[in-house]
C-alpha cells in the first residue's frame, strides 16, 4: 500500500536544500539516540520547550477539535486523562515521562483527593510543581520502574514519551506490572503510518531529520506499536487525532525565516547547542509528514486485564 501524496507543494525538496545548507545532514541522521544523549536533549531544551511550546510548563504538541491553535490546547492531553481518573474513581495516577511536570500539576489541582506521581530519566519539575501535596516526582527509567510499587496504580499515562523507547513491549509488560486490576494505561503518541516504507528518497530523509531532532531513535509504525499493546492489554480507545495537532504544529512556520537567512542561522549556530536548533528542522519538516501521511499521531487507552 503506497502512502497518500499530498495534493498542495509543500516545498519538501527546497527545505531539504536549505537545511542542507546549514546542517550537516548525514552527520545528524547518524547521530545516536541512546540513554545519555535523551537526558542531555531535554536538559538543553528545558527553556526553550516553554518559549516554543508552553512557558507553564506543557512540552508536548497542543490537540486542538476545532482547528485552530489556542494556549489552553496544551492542557488537552492532561484533561483526556482527567476524564478517566473520574470516571474510574481513580486513586493513585503514575505518569511516564512528566518533563517539567506540568501535567501531573495540572490534574493534581484539579483532583486533590487523587495522588499523581510522576517518573521521568533527565528533567527536574518546575520548583512549584513540587510544593503540591498530592504530585510527587522522582528519578526512573520506564523500562524498569524500580522504584515504583507492583499493583498500585489504578491508571499509568505517557505523553510524547513512548516514542523514546527501543524496546516499547518491554515499558508495556513493566507497566502491566505496576497496575491494579483492571488498570488503565493511557499512551499518547507519534508514529509512522504503516506504509512508511514506501517513502521518497527525499521523505526518508525527513523523517529522519524529524527522528534526530526529537532525539529518538526511530518512530515505530503505529500497528507495531499495537501489536505489542494486544500481547499484554485490552484495548479500550483507539484514536487517531492526528489532524488535531497540526494547528499547532503550523506554528512552526516561524522556522522559514530561519532558513532564509543562512548566514545568520550560521552564526546562531555557533552559540546554541545543537539540540537546541536542530528544532528548527522539526518545527519546518514536521507538518508535512503529517499532512503527506507519513507520520500520526494517536490516543491508546489499554486495559489491564483480569
Amino acid at each position: 500500500m503506497e502512502h497518500r501524496i499530498a495534493e498542495y507543494n509543500d516545498n519538501l525538496e527546497l527545505y531539504l536544500k536549505q537545511i542542507g545548507g546549514i546542517f550537516d545532514i548525514q552527520s545528524i541522521i547518524n547521530e545516536p539516540q541512546d540513554k545519555p544523549q535523551i537526558i542531555n536533549y531535554y536538559l538543553k531544551n528545558k527553556i526553550p520547550y516553554r518559549l516554543g511550546y508552553s512557558w507553564e510548563g506543557f512540552i508536548h504538541s497542543s490537540i486542538s477539535h476545532d482547528g485552530k491553535h489556542k494556549k489552553e490546547d496544551f492542557k488537552e492531553q492532561a484533561r483526556i486523562v482527567e476524564r478517566y481518573v473520574r470516571d474510574n474513581n481513580a486513586k493513585k495516577v503514575l505518569e511516564l515521562g512528566y518533563g517539567l511536570g506540568a501535567n501531573c500539576a495540572f490534574l493534581a489541582n484539579r483532583n486533590p483527593l487523587v495522588m499523581f506521581e510522576g517518573v521521568d530519566i533527565s528533567n527536574k519539575p518546575l520548583k512549584r510543581f513540587t510544593k503540591m501535596p498530592n504530585a510527587h516526582f522522582k528519578f526512573d527509567d520506564y523500562h524498569d520502574l524500580g522504584t515504583v510499587e507492583d499493583n498500585a496504580y489504578d491508571i499509568v499515562f505517557t505523553i510524547e514519551a513512548l516514542c523514546h523507547s527501543t524496546n516499547k513491549l518491554q515499558v508495556l509488560r513493566v507497566v502491566k506490572k505496576k497496575l491494579k486490576k483492571d488498570g488503565l494505561f493511557i499512551v499518547i503518541d507519534g508514529y509512522r503510518r504503516d506504509y512508511a516504507a514506501t517513502l521518497s528518497p527525499s521523505e526518508e530523509v525527513m523523517v529522519r531529520l524529524i527522528e534526530k531532532g526529537f532525539s529518538v531513535d526511530a518512530f515505530e509504525c503505529v500497528k507495531d506499536v499495537e501489536r505489542y499493546m494486544r500481547k499484554e492489554y485490552s484495548t479500550v480507545v483507539t484514536k487517531d487525532i492526528s489532524q488535531c495537532v497540526l494547528p499547532c504544529m503550523a506554528k512552526g512556520q516561524w522556522a522559514l525565516h530561519y532558513f532564509s537567512h543562512p548566514a545568520l542561522a550560521r552564526v546562531v549556530n555557533r552559540f546554541l547547542p545543537l539540540d537546541v536548533v536542530k528544532n528548527t528542522i522539526v518545527a519546518l519538516l514536521l507538518p508535512i509528514s503529517i499532512r503527506r501521511d507519513i507520520a500520526c499521531y494517536y490516543i491508546h487507552v489499554l486495559k489491564k486485564d483480569s
